[in-house]
């Protein structure tokens, strides 16, 4: 018999095809999950730690599958949040680092580390799909077999980052940083080569996990045609007219190589760079964190309305006492929230009904 994590999931999908076209069935979509219980499995009885158990908690595919599975059964899905996998953890964060050559090691069962390897430019390897990567090999594995596993759930895509992660991993942040001065001539080329490379990973990504009635990727947003997020974390260190020349027309080819993109703008120092961003026609949207030790959501409307006036969808995380004020200060039109402080099942439904009587009022 068929495992049923969501009853809803048809009704929500219309919801969430609504959002990506700036519109709105009822109310706006929103993302809410419920664990009952603590949704980790118990690592006490696990061995003493050991770079082994630690590889093998991330990618021996009987320990991940069925610990994702354990997690997928203990939770409630509420409003457009649907049971999604991640096979391949998002805390190997750019693990396309590790399928171009990065070194990995794994500490313990939450930190996995990139090791850089690029100390001479002008002898580093070409970067570009291989197949018979280590770490590709692995995550490939992986995905296939939660996608041969799948009883009513969905496989997303791993975190594969943008290429300037890929590259500050490869070569290391502080060496890439000095770069700009000492060695600017090797940062374009690379990047092009590494920009290819994310997408035919992505590409094979996709091709694997793709199932009946839809895509995802690490944001568990739904779509019935292929979608990613893009990111440039290492922007934070960068001026807006370099972001512009070094960064930004490899972000612009992402959004045309990918039929749906959100960007990732994380932190209030990247807001910098948020209008070159707004410009780029192809992308869809923005995902506004605040970063740690900011504002909450709540307090951002005016760049939240800076981004819907540009045309552009919002994704965002939110308390859910902050729900009703951002309703009335947005369009509940191209708006999603993830409500990230549901205790309960009955809690997450009475939020819901708010939303509906919220956006008729407006």
């Amino acid at each position: 018999m068929k495992t049923i994590y969501k009853e809803d999931m048809q009704e929500c999908k219309r919801r969430v095809d609504a959002w990506w076209n700036h519109e709105i069935i009822d109310r706006a979509v929103v993302q809410i999950r419920v664990s009952p219980e603590p949704a980790f499995v118990d690592e006490s009885n696990l061995p003493e730690m050991n770079p082994q158990i630690a590889e093998a908690w991330f990618m021996d595919p009987q320990i991940v599958i069925q610990r994702l599975k354990k997690e997928l059964s203990k939770t409630h899905f509420g409003g457009e949040a649907f049971p999604v996998m991640p096979a391949v953890s998002g805390r190997m964060v750019a693990i396309t680092a590790a399928y171009l050559g990065c070194p990995l090691e794994f500490i313990d069962t939450k930190t996995v580390w990139s090791h850089p390897f690029l100390t001479d430019w002008t002898d580093r390897p070409t970067f570009r799909f291989n197949p018979e990567n280590e770490w590709w090999q692995k995550s490939e594995t992986l995905l296939k077999t939660a996608v041969e596993q799948a009883d009513g759930y969905y496989v997303s895509v791993p975190d594969l980052n943008g290429p300037t992660e890929i590259l500050a991993r490869i070569r290391g942040t502080q060496r890439l940083a000095l770069d700009f001065y000492d060695n600017p001539q090797f940062i374009k080329p690379a990047m092009r080569e590494i920009n290819q490379a994310w997408y035919d990973y992505w590409q094979a990504c996709v091709d694997i996990t793709h199932q009946a009635g839809g895509y995802f990727f690490w944001m568990g947003i739904w779509s019935d045609i292929p979608t990613t997020d893009l990111q440039s974390d290492f922007s934070l260190m960068m001026s807006k007219d370099m972001f512009d020349e070094y960064f930004l027309p490899f972000i612009a080819e992402q959004t045309e190589m990918v039929q749906r993109t959100i960007y990732h703008l994380d932190g209030p120092g990247a807001v910098r760079h948020l209008d070159s961003l707004l410009d780029l026609p192809h992308l869809d949207g923005v995902q506004w964190v605040p970063g740690a030790g900011a504002k909450p959501a709540v307090e951002w409307i005016p760049l939240l309305k800076r981004i819907q006036d540009a045309g552009k969808l919002v994704y965002i995380y939110c308390e859910g006492y902050h729900v009703e004020t951002l309703l009335k200060e947005l369009n509940p039109e191209g708006l999603m929230l993830v409500v990230e402080d549901c205790k309960s099942m009955d809690e997450a439904q009475k939020l819901l009904d708010n939303m509906t009587i919220w956006c008729k009022g407006k």
